[in-house]
């Protein structure tokens, strides 16, 4: 998702008319008292514009709260005449002790010192610090985080730690989206499962937002010191109350809360992967019978039949298994690098490889950890419906950031139903054409699998304006 702070906001009256103040309430009895709450904020300000109401009542639960601040957000103003990074850095850290003493004082707060715009790249230490944080946690635990989905790198990484978090502690998990309301059309049904937490009598938000002046008014009237928030975008803030997604680990499986919706076993997605595969190859060393089974013989023989190309530099399979298709594809690359979450099936990839084929197995849990290299080949093959939408999302930015300008794509996924797992063939293909509006469709092949195979071509780069990457709140 890539969007502008200076589109048109999608407008806080057609949210409303949708129904957002009509959501199921929190309330005091969702959260237990005398137990730990951990706020995660990307950004100065997140914590005010997301999750205002429930830091002024948590005094009221009896719960212990804890703010981790990750950047100062230092590059919400890129090209300012007028302020530097570090002079940014200061009035923002200001505004954020301002906010939190209106908001609640008794919270404790920790600023971790990361760069602004690089929690994406930091996925494994983001997480390590929240794990650290929550390791002296008591009693029943919540954490606050931005929305996972919510457009922004640094807000997705975070919300996307919190979910694995919360899954490791038995937690539940409350992610606030912001930039969500500015970009997102409210026929967009994910929303509608989300809950509302309304503003405590005497909190006044419009004075919690002036603190953020820095973001909210502009710098000077010189070109680069506009305000990031126009007033639309701020109404958003101001509607009443905070909404969350809210996402319930505490029992044996997880949920996200409904009315009237049971708890339903857990879905898995990237952060399950190294466990569940790696129990799978240790019951059976060829658990799909890739080697031997005409479907899968008939199917790599089609893909690589249909390769635009006969010789590739350097090819990354994602998901590689027992390395069957990487050893094929080592006869059409001079490099291969193969990848997949379970050390347990490159245990046995390694064990069946062909000698000196150069094939280098890599264990990655994708798209948190990622390989080096500059490839002009990916093939994505039966691991696509393994990711959640945003995780998907995060693979195909990895992808665009790590091939060359002109390169091929290759994906192939079964079209049966998937159980307990996130997405089907189609809608990870269907994600991936679109993030490429650039390609043309080599070879396209429904069986039993959907197979696609694409040349991409990315546009040249230019200056524009400012990006999900760069718009920081």
């Amino acid at each position: 998702m890539t969007f502008s702070h200076l589109d048109d906001s999608t407008t806080e009256d057609a949210w409303v008319r949708a129904g957002a103040l009509s959501l199921r309430h929190l309330s005091a009895g969702d959260f237990a008292e005398g137990g730990t709450v951990l706020v995660l904020s990307a950004h100065p300000d997140d914590e005010a514009f997301g999750a205002a109401s429930l830091l002024s009542r948590t005094h009221d639960w009896a719960c212990d709260v804890t703010l981790l601040l990750f950047t100062a957000g230092e590059k919400s103003h890129p090209h300012s005449p007028t302020h530097t990074h570090e002079r940014l850095k200061q009035v923002r850290l200001q505004e954020f002790d301002a906010a939190l003493a209106l908001l609640n004082p008794s919270v404790s707060s920790r600023f971790l010192e990361f760069e602004d715009g690089t929690l994406a790249d930091r996925r494994d230490q983001v997480l390590q610090e929240i794990l650290a944080e929550l390791s002296a946690a008591h009693g029943p635990i919540t954490i606050v985080a931005p929305y996972s989905g919510d457009g922004h790198a640094d807000h997705e990484t975070l919300g996307e730690a919190a979910v694995a978090a919360g899954r490791e502690y038995r937690a539940r998990v409350l992610e606030y989206p912001i930039w969500y309301w500015h970009w997102a059309n409210p026929a967009d049904s994910t929303w509608r499962s989300w809950s509302f937490l309304p503003d405590p009598e005497g909190l006044d938000k419009q004075e919690v937002i002036e603190c953020y002046i820095s973001q909210t008014q502009s710098l000077s009237q010189q070109s680069g010191d506009e305000a990031i928030l126009s007033p639309a975008q701020l109404a958003h803030l101001d509607r009443g109350g905070d909404t969350f997604k809210v996402t319930n680990f505490t029992g044996t499986g997880f949920s996200t809360e409904e009315p009237g919706v049971a708890e339903e076993p857990g879905v898995n997605d990237a952060h399950t992967a190294s466990r569940v595969f790696d129990d799978v190859h240790i019951d059976r060393s060829d658990p799909w019978a890739v080697r031997d089974s005409e479907y899968e013989i008939t199917k790599r023989a089609t893909l690589l039949a249909h390769l635009p190309r006969i010789s590739f530099s350097h090819t990354l399979e994602i998901g590689c298994s027992i390395g069957v298709l990487s050893e094929e594809l080592a006869g059409l690359s001079e490099r291969v690098t193969a990848v997949d979450a379970s050390r347990q099936a490159l245990n046995i990839a390694a064990r069946l490889r062909s000698g000196a084929s150069g094939v280098s197995y890599v264990r990655a849990t994708v798209p948190f950890e990622w390989p080096e290299g500059r490839f002009d080949c990916v093939v994505l093959s039966e691991t696509g419906f393994y990711l959640s939408r945003t995780q998907l999302q995060q693979t195909l930015q990895r992808i665009d950031q790590s091939t060359t300008d002109t390169f091929v794509l290759v994906l192939c996924h079964w079209t049966g139903e998937i159980l307990d797992w996130p997405l089907n063939a189609d809608e990870v293909h269907e994600r991936c054409l679109s993030f490429w509006p650039h390609h043309r469709v080599e070879f396209h092949a429904e069986a039993k699998y959907r197979l696609d195979i694409l040349t991409v071509t990315k546009p040249p780069t230019a200056p524009g304006p400012v990006d999900a990457g760069r718009a920081d709140d």
